[in-house]
């Protein structure tokens, strides 16, 4: 989760809201859903649009989408995950 998620976000308008954190002002439209940066599962970089897609809907990579979560869907969704 990024440090971002964690800080107060006050309203500009309808639109936008702002968070300052050491002097920084960071705007963002209201209900953004920023994509992680790397995988819950590997740690390796988000880098692809398959990866984008991937982490969106279960937050890994592609990668790990296909070699874990695709065959081990039931599993996966009670909350196994792969020995590291």
């Amino acid at each position: 989760m990024s440090i971002l998620n964690k800080e107060v976000w006050n309203k500009i308008d309808m639109l936008e809201e702002v968070c300052i954190i050491n002097n920084v002002k960071f705007i963002r439209p209201i209900g953004d859903n920023p994509c992680i940066l790397s995988c819950k599962n590997c740690s390796i970089l988000i880098s692809t649009m398959k990866d984008v897609v991937s982490a969106k809907e279960k937050n890994i990579c592609n990668d790990c989408y296909e070699l874990y979560y695709y065959p081990n869907k039931e599993k996966w969704d009670k909350g196994w995950r792969p020995n590291k």
